[in-house]
């Protein structure tokens, strides 16, 4: 809302300036008495809009900027001042009509200018036949005629420009989404595993290197685990490779279920994946990882793969300076060895 009521905020300085303006023409005898109660609602109106706004009452409308009825509002004000305005003036009172026409450039649409030139005209034709009948000394149909011309001729140009530059001002936000949105792919495409939906290997080599930091930084714990799902290559000749990815994305659906917000498992690797617990400690790490074991037990198999039981072995490793990311994980990796080598379906401490 910061453009919108920054835009609020310039309408009320012009509805200001309009009626410091219009205080100057009632000492010089260019206005009718009457016009002296439009003066507050050129302050009241502008304050009742920008405090609808600032509120957040707006937020519930279609249009939270009220832009179209700030346009109305100051359409009516403008042809009142007219009305009340004496002949030789009432032409430069009509020229405030497309500076509204600029303000609603960046939040109307077509059927919008369309509805305000239309209601524009309607409110102003009715003020000109009110005045050819009750105006002191009345110019005539001609005149009057000749002026509604010219001023139809004028918002029509106005809306058409203004039209023009709010169809560039949407194609721009539409492209700015579209690459936004193009960007947003590119991301995940290039973080995220496509099978199993995982971040990636390179990805948590990133979130490794930055847990790292923060780790020295606030001397946390930090865990990593290696994790193998047992038995692939079987999984994979029985039941093909579509079998194969159908136990891949079960492994990284439960695991996901199983395990804290905090902590991030990546696909590392064919059937291995990594698994990064930040602020964890070696027997906080066993015990969640054993809940992922019992959870993976839990669960049904997935309906491509009926009997197979599917089950991990993991390997843990806690980082201690002086090492490096790599030497712990080569460590995790090592254990997880020893895990597979005791008989699987089992967690192994480095």
């Amino acid at each position: 809302m910061r453009r919108p009521l920054a835009l609020m905020l310039l309408g009320q300085l012009i509805y200001l300036a309009n009626a410091v303006l219009l205080q100057w023409g009632i000492e010089l005898n260019l206005f009718r008495a009457g016009v002296v109660w439009t003066t507050p609602w050129m302050v009241v109106g502008p304050i009742m809009f920008y405090a609808l706004a600032r509120s957040g009452w707006s937020a519930r409308l279609k249009d939270p900027s009220m832009v179209m009825a700030q346009s109305l509002y100051s359409a009516l004000l403008t042809v009142l001042v007219y009305a009340f305005a004496h002949q030789e003036v009432r032409g430069f009172i009509l020229c405030i009509l497309p500076l509204i026409i600029m303000f609603g450039q960046f939040n109307l649409n077509g059927p919008q200018f369309a509805m305000f030139t239309g209601c524009t005209m309607a409110v102003l034709s009715t003020a000109m036949l009110v005045l050819s009948r009750y105006d002191e000394a009345p110019r005539g149909l001609s005149a009057d005629l000749l002026e509604l011309v010219y001023v139809a001729l004028i918002l029509g140009t106005s809306t058409s420009m203004a039209l023009i530059g709010s169809n560039i001002r949407r194609k721009l936000v539409s492209s700015r989404m579209e690459l936004a949105e193009a960007l947003a792919r590119v991301h995940a495409l290039a973080t995220t595993d496509e099978l199993t939906g995982l971040a990636n290997r390179r990805h948590m080599q990133d979130l490794l290197a930055e847990e790292a930091k923060r780790r020295r930084r606030l001397g946390q714990p930090l865990c990593i685990a290696v994790l193998d799902l047992d038995h692939f290559k079987r999984i994979n000749d029985d039941h093909g490779h579509q079998g194969g990815d159908e136990a891949l994305r079960h492994f990284a659906r439960t695991a996901r279920e199983a395990l804290r917000e905090i902590d991030v498992l990546a696909r590392w690797g064919g059937e291995e994946f990594l698994l990064m617990m930040p602020a964890t400690t070696a027997e906080q790490a066993l015990t969640g990882l054993e809940r992922l074991r019992q959870r993976l037990a839990e669960v049904p198999s997935p309906d491509a793969l009926p009997g197979v039981r599917i089950t991990c072995s993991a390997g843990v490793a806690l980082h201690e300076a002086p090492a490096t990311i790599e030497q712990t994980i080569d460590r995790a990796d090592q254990a997880l060895y020893r895990a597979k080598a005791e008989g699987r379906d089992r967690t192994s401490l480095a």
